[in-house]
């Protein structure tokens, strides 16, 4: 069930817009200042908090920068009065999702309420990172085109997605959208899976067969991996490319097809092509339209927002009350690399989630390999010793946490006594801690 705080310190108003949102599905609490509100939304659990910004105490502004520093993915709106716009729109500008001029009618909050379960793009990828943002707005823009597409970026940067959202926002939406992963088979396969075949074409092959090409006749075929494709079916693949009809394995005649191609890898197809692993001709057929996505790592303010996005659809999925992301749990996902990206952060509170049982998810729910903290200014870790590693990873937890000890031992998975131990030999070393 998706719940609802209103804060407003006048009682008729809020009792007016708490009537407006009672509705099947909703639940709705209301506080009369901020300082009330900030103690309900930490019991957990608000999808979405409706604010006044002129509040005595903590006012609206204060109220929404706790609430989206405690879980940014809740949306927070902030209700102006005459005389205020201009400070709600600064609001904004901070952080707020949106703001509503008092009074409001009925069909804006319907408006709110519709708009709620919506992610941050209509894509189905949450993100506020202003290079992820600025991938998606070229995604947009080439989607009603028929140009191939190249999506490069890390395993589990969300490549499928994107393209993905390329086949929905174009004119062949209504069409098939057809996926084939090129490293999730023996090279013997590829050819049969793309193209297809007839009966008798090979050993097994009883019954004719279409491939994947032309089961996404008239929409969009995604080829993942397409680095790894062997170089026979690569020569095959650009003659379809370049005379838009396939033929099946065993067939002596073609069929014309109408497919949107977008292909996706975690490489370098630039190198590939350099080593002579990869067809340059067919690299500069896919590389019409290019996009790079970022990973993770470099998209610092998506993390947490991901991380309640995932918590809160998991423990949906289970029957399990709203779930909260404890402060020693944000603070060790934000301090993670995440070298598995997107995937990796989903399957992490995945098990969380399974872990907490709708509990607290804490630090040990997470099960994060202290190894894999996000390397700081030092830079490169290579080449030096394990006790090196430990020591820069200790000492840069307790500059994240500003020394507070019990919180970085918490954060790094540590117990209290081995981290001060830790510290009493860094100081006989001579390091200042």
């Amino acid at each position: 069930m998706t719940k609802i705080l209103i804060v407003d310190d006048e009682p008729l108003y809020r009792h007016g817009l708490y009537e407006l949102l009672r509705r099947p599905g909703l639940k709705v609490d209301a506080a009369a200042d901020g300082d009330e509100a900030l103690r309900l939304f930490r019991r957990g659990g608000y999808q979405l908090v409706i604010s006044d910004l002129s509040m005595p105490g903590l006012d609206g502004l204060g109220l929404m920068r706790a609430v989206k520093r405690e879980s940014p993915s809740t949306r927070f709106i902030i209700l102006s009065g005459v005389g205020t716009i201009q400070a709600a729109l600064t609001a904004v500008r901070q952080g707020a999702d949106d703001f509503l001029e008092k009074p409001v009618s009925r069909e804006q909050i319907n408006e709110v309420v519709a708009r709620m379960d919506t992610p941050a793009t209509d894509t189905g990828i949450v993100t506020v990172d202003p290079t992820m943002l600025d991938r998606l707005e070229r995604a947009r823009r080439i989607a009603p085109t028929d140009a191939t597409v190249l999506v490069q970026g890390e395993s589990g940067t969300g490549k499928e997605m994107v393209a993905r959202a390329i086949h929905n926002w174009s004119p062949r939406a209504a069409a098939p959208f057809v996926a084939l992963n090129c490293a999730a088979m023996p090279d013997t396969l590829v050819e049969a899976e793309l193209f297809g075949h007839e009966r008798g074409a090979f050993t097994d092959a009883r019954v004719a067969r279409p491939g994947v090409i032309e089961q996404a006749d008239g929409g969009t075929l995604f080829l993942d991996e397409i680095g790894e494709m062997p170089p026979a079916a690569q020569a095959k693949l650009l003659r379809v490319l370049q005379d838009k009809c396939v033929r099946r394995l065993g067939a002596t005649t073609t069929q014309a097809i109408n497919v949107r191609f977008i292909a996706a890898t975690n490489q370098s197809l630039r190198a590939m092509v350099a080593e002579r692993r990869f067809r340059e001709d067919l690299y500069y057929r896919l590389d019409v339209m290019a996009l790079e996505l970022p990973p993770l790592r470099e998209r610092p303010e998506d993390v947490l927002r991901l991380a309640e996005h995932f918590v809160q659809r998991f423990a949906g999925d289970y029957g399990w009350p709203a779930t909260m992301l404890t402060a020693a749990a944000r603070d060790r996902l934000r301090a993670h690399r995440w070298p598995g990206n997107v995937r990796e952060l989903e399957n992490t509170l995945h098990r969380a989630v399974i872990e907490a049982r709708g509990t607290d998810i804490d630090v040990a729910h997470l099960a994060l390999d202290m190894a894999v903290l996000a390397p700081t200014a030092g830079g490169d870790l290579a080449g030096r010793s394990w006790h090196q590693v430990e020591r820069e990873l200790i000492m840069s937890t307790l500059a994240r946490v500003n020394g507070n000890r019990k919180r970085a031992a918490q954060l790094m998975g540590m117990g209290e006594r081995t981290l001060r131990n830790r510290l009493r030999e860094y100081r006989l070393e001579g390091v200042e801690v």
